[in-house]
């Protein structure tokens, strides 16, 4: 009794989140969109299918990019719950580490807000974010990077159970899982030379550190020792290092691209997170700069700050920086808690806010992330009807590609999805994406009759002149032929 009456505010908000989300995913199921849905659950399900178990796996070749771990879950869960559409079992599971995951951002921010109502406020400025609400409604690998990013931290002294969550950030996005090491690292250091902990608890500390990195880092020489240089480079290389250095694929963007997208985000709520942010500074230095106030306040700001100085720009980068900019949303009220009035009075206009911003200008019923477009239906009606399919990227990717190709922006694995790659999962058969009118016409030339080509209806006469195949069917602008 005594817990639900500390926290019962953020249980009751947790309950309405899931509810009203809930009903989303399960009344209006959508498809699983391009890219990252679809790669994680396809690559998932051909682990299974050809029992192998080292990376995630497209169309019979491993994927050396990613860890295994949060394909495989994606996977056994549609396959457990198979009498429910995976579109809408797969989500629900998402939601519900989210769910978790949102309770861990509650139990970080009360270590300094000692306060439910700002606890919650936190957590509600958080999980109503647009990206932290698609990423609440979507397959992905980031919630489980945040997932254990903040287990980690706050069972830090639960030998085992920290180290679970350690190997779910690592298994789950590889080299950055390690982030909570660093940061927990840093933290002993510093409270070591302001003489605040013991030699013998630093020095435990630090065993533990090394011994869960070591114990993670197994791994990546077994599939270093197994897979030699294409690990290397296609895992270490090119999908971390490259990532920072360059503007891989078609991630471009200006200097400012993650400040741009923290102020579209939040919108008018950026208003409190700034006010925010100069009174937490101010209130730890009213509090001496307490090092516990400052790790867990600050934890996940060097992750943004980071995410500056790469050169890939990807939005969904900063989902795992999200949390840090909803609790100095609520940080203000940490200034007005004895002042009950003011502290009551920016509670309302703080949740009021939030609300409206989800419901009235993000329109949170209103947004889906995916729908049932040409190339769904047309991999949906194929797979009854062809073998194999092969598709012509129109011309403007192929030409997009090109170019990307001439400045080497492109990496190992770019050419493996086409412009669609849920196809794949959809057509549940061998696709051969083309990438050139000359691919095209070879691969017409050694065709049989079961083989079918999707071309768009502008380029149609490159079937025409190079074949004698026919018209099965036109799905929007696409032609199915066979």
């Amino acid at each position: 009794m005594r817990f639900l009456k500390n926290h019962y505010i953020i249980i009751l908000f947790l309950i309405f989140f899931l509810a009203i989300t809930s009903y989303k995913l399960i009344y209006t199921p959508t498809p699983f969109y391009d890219w990252d849905e679809s790669l994680y659950i396809q690559t998932g399900n051909e682990m299974i299918q050809n029992n192998y178990y080292y990376f995630p796996m497209w169309q019979g070749k491993p994927w050396l990019d990613k860890p295994p771990l949060v394909p495989l879950l994606y996977a056994f869960i549609a396959k457990a719950f198979y009498f429910i559409p995976p579109e809408i079992s797969t989500r629900l599971f998402t939601l519900v580490i989210s769910i978790f995951l949102l309770s861990f951002i509650y139990i970080l921010y009360n270590k300094i807000f000692k306060d439910q109502v700002l606890s919650t406020l936190a957590v509600a400025t958080t999980a109503f974010t647009p990206i932290f609400l698609q990423r609440a409604q979507v397959i992905n690998l980031d919630l489980f990077l945040l997932f254990g990013w903040l287990g980690y931290i706050l069972f830090f002294d639960r030998k085992f159970l920290s180290l679970f969550f350690l190997f779910t950030a690592v298994f789950s996005k590889s080299l950055i899982g390690f982030y909570p090491v660093f940061a927990v690292a840093a933290y002993y250091i510093y409270i070591y030379m302001l003489k605040k902990v013991s030699k013998k608890e630093f020095k435990k500390a630090f065993f533990k550190l090394f011994a869960h990195s070591f114990l993670l880092t197994v791994w990546f020489a077994a599939m270093f020792i197994l897979f030699g240089n294409k690990f290397w480079q296609q895992h270490i290389i090119e999908s971390h290092f490259r990532r920072i250095t360059s503007s891989i694929e078609f991630h471009f963007g200006q200097r400012t691209f993650y400040l741009d997208l923290v102020r579209d985000q939040y919108g008018f709520l950026l208003i409190f997170a700034i006010l925010g942010l100069g009174s937490f500074i101010y209130w730890l230095w009213k509090n001496k700069f307490d090092a516990s106030k400052i790790f867990y306040g600050l934890y996940l700001l060097p992750w943004f700050l980071f995410l500056n100085v790469t050169k890939t720009k990807i939005f969904w980068y900063i989902y795992a920086a999200i949390p840090q900019f909803g609790f100095f949303a609520a940080a203000t009220g940490l200034l007005l808690k004895k002042n009950k009035k003011l502290f009551i009075a920016f509670s309302i206009i703080l949740a009021i806010s939030i609300g409206y911003k989800a419901f009235a200008t993000d329109n949170f019923f209103g947004t889906y992330y995916s729908k049932e477009e040409p190339h769904y239906n047309l991999s949906l009606y194929a797979k009854n009807q062809c073998d194999e399919l092969n598709v012509l990227l129109n011309e403007q990717s192929r030409k997009s590609f090109d170019e990307l190709d001439k400045q080497g922006l492109l990496i190992t694995t770019t050419k493996w999805w086409g412009s669609h790659p849920s196809m794949v999962y959809y057509f549940e058969k061998k696709i051969n994406f083309l990438y050139s009118e000359k691919a095209f016409s070879n691969s017409l030339l050694n065709s049989t009759n079961e083989k079918c080509f999707v071309v768009e209806k502008e380029e149609n006469n490159l079937i025409s002149t190079n074949s004698k195949k026919t018209l099965i069917k036109s799905f929007g602008n696409l032609e199915l032929y066979r």
